[in-house]
């Protein structure tokens, strides 16, 4: 009886199973399926986006008006195809939608190609150069650029793409236990497999760069070359994250870093890892320098360990390294990432070691485990290092304590990062660099929008208001494109005012194009217009 009993709880679970799997295998058919051909209209004219300083005549670009919000594109300059994702927002405006559609607009001929309905919750859209890459799930579809039809398909999550060898690298999925540490190769002509490569993602892939022409280093958990015809490469393995953080103590997300810390291949991973307790890669023609949770390391270009200086447990975090002379410097900022979470990780400090045989000249600890290095900046032979409330100055050959200098935050707000020379302040026709105009100074902004002008000894000569900053965002040959607000300042290699344009800090340049999206418009403009 209890046998039998057994036997169709069994059989009821494997219904159960079953019945999950085919509603799984249906949700995925109808997610394809809701790509449908859809019919759009865009509208196309000239529109006036500034004026020309110099002959005061109106400036006019090309204006794409789509039916609704312009969420993201890419565009392929030499095809002249453009993808544009439209997706609009909940009523109250805080919201994105699901759905949306996906356009490839022909600017070339000004015509639509095609025009696909897409769900961003399970989704999203790729195009590289004349290919167009959409990922499902855990699965990736190429789409015939001409008329979106599915090429081929693949149980992989294609993440990086080698244009000129038509291979797409990514991870292969598993039906069951979703993402895997199994690297392929895929050829992008027919989505056949080519090779596979066994790098752990556990802590997210932190930079992805070339050795050579046929050589790729990608430092995730370690460091692992790539020879993109096979697969093949050597391996160097270290601890890059943490699986037992307890105790999180929680900061606010500095935008402007994050962004520049997870870099372009941030992989999610799960909400209770820690990541980036990595350092930036150097390379010179023989070496290669890294620092990990565990140690900062020197390898040739063939992988082998030639030192490596090891690190007592939970002392490092997110750092930099740089090298100077003889000299590798590394600055350990005392931070690293849950999530999307910038938390309190590790010891701040500042150390030194001799790039060629990893002896430690000097390593001095900030006084707070709690202190976060949120910038530094190298000045001749002495390096300052930016607190929250405070700056510190060392000596680069002693790595002795020069200078301290703290700060009313309550007056002045928290200190953040200092001003590079993108920064420009208007000063009648003209515009004046920050950082070139007093090089004696420094400019360092605050989480309020102010920026202190500080001496060489670090006293507030001035206080500026970061609205009334221009940033340089783009320059071609003989001038440079400032944005302030949503609109754009192009000026000479004079620095003299030639045009004001609609145009936000957001528009790319491709060629001579300059291209720019506003709400529901795509605007193209030729810079030749200006000269």
């Amino acid at each position: 009886m209890q046998c039998g009993f057994r036997c169709v709880i069994i059989l009821n679970s494997y219904r159960n199973v079953m019945r999950k799997l085919v509603a799984i295998g249906f949700f995925c058919l109808n997610t394809v399926s809701i790509l449908a051909q859809t019919e759009l209209s865009i509208q196309n004219s000239e529109k006036i986006i500034g004026k020309n300083s110099r002959t005061n005549k109106d400036i006019l670009a090309k204006e794409y008006i789509f039916p609704e919000r312009i969420d993201q594109y890419q565009l392929d300059s030499a095809s002249g195809f453009v993808a544009v994702q439209l997706r609009g927002t909940t009523k109250n405006g805080k919201w994105l939608n699901n759905s949306g559609n996906i356009v490839l607009y022909d600017l070339f001929n000004n015509k639509v190609k095609w025009a696909k309905k897409i769900n961003y919750a399970q989704s999203s859209i790729k195009q590289f150069g004349h290919l167009i890459i959409q990922k499902i799930n855990d699965k990736s579809y190429c789409l015939n650029i001409e008329n979106a039809e599915v090429m081929w398909e693949v149980k992989n999550s294609i993440s990086y793409v080698e244009h000129g060898r038509n291979l797409a690298i990514g991870y292969k999925s598993n039906a069951f236990t979703g993402s895997t540490n199994t690297l392929e190769g895929i050829d992008l002509l027919n989505g056949n497999n080519i090779w596979k490569r066994e790098i752990s993602r556990e802590y997210s892939w932190n930079d992805v760069f070339h050795l050579n022409d046929s050589v790729l280093i990608v430092a995730a958990a370690g460091l692992h070359s790539i020879n993109l015809k096979d697969g093949t490469g050597w391996d160097y393995h270290t601890i890059t994250g943490a699986k037992d953080y307890k105790s999180t103590v929680a900061t606010n997300v500095a935008g402007a870093a994050l962004g520049v810390l997870t870099g372009t291949y941030f992989m999610s991973t799960g909400s209770d890892l820690v990541r980036d307790i990595v350092s930036n890669v150097l390379m010179d023609s023989l070496n290669i320098y890294f620092a990990s949770r565990e140690n900062i390391t020197r390898l040739d270009q063939s992988g082998n360990v030639k030192w490596s200086f090891n690190f007592p447990k939970g002392l490092a975090s997110n750092s930099s390294i740089y090298i100077k002379d003889s000299l590798i410097y590394m600055v350990n900022k005392g931070f690293a990432f849950m999530g999307n979470r910038q938390i309190d990780f590790g010891t701040p400090f500042l150390a030194a070691y001799n790039k060629n045989t990893g002896k430690q000249l000097f390593f001095n600890t900030l006084n707070d485990k709690k202190d976060q290095i949120s910038g530094f900046k190298i000045n001749k032979d002495e390096i300052i290092l930016i607190l929250k409330d405070r700056i510190l100055k060392y000596s680069l050959a002693k790595g002795s304590l020069l200078l301290e200098k703290s700060f009313d935050i309550g007056l002045v707000g928290e200190l953040s990062y200092f001003i590079g020379n993108q920064a420009y302040l208007k000063k009648d026709n003209s515009f004046v660099c920050l950082v070139t105009s007093d090089s004696t100074s420094n400019y360092l902004y605050t989480k309020t929008g102010k920026i202190l002008k500080l001496s060489g000894k670090f006293d507030i000569l001035e206080q500026i208001d970061y609205k009334q900053i221009y940033i340089c965002y783009l320059k071609a040959k003989d001038i440079k494109f400032l944005a302030k607000d949503q609109e754009t300042t192009v000026i000479g290699m004079d620095n003299q005012n030639l045009a004001e344009l609609k145009i936000s800090g957001n528009a790319i340049l491709k060629g001579s194009k300059l291209y720019d999206i506003q709400d529901k418009s795509f605007i193209e403009f030729d810079v030749k217009e200006l000269e």
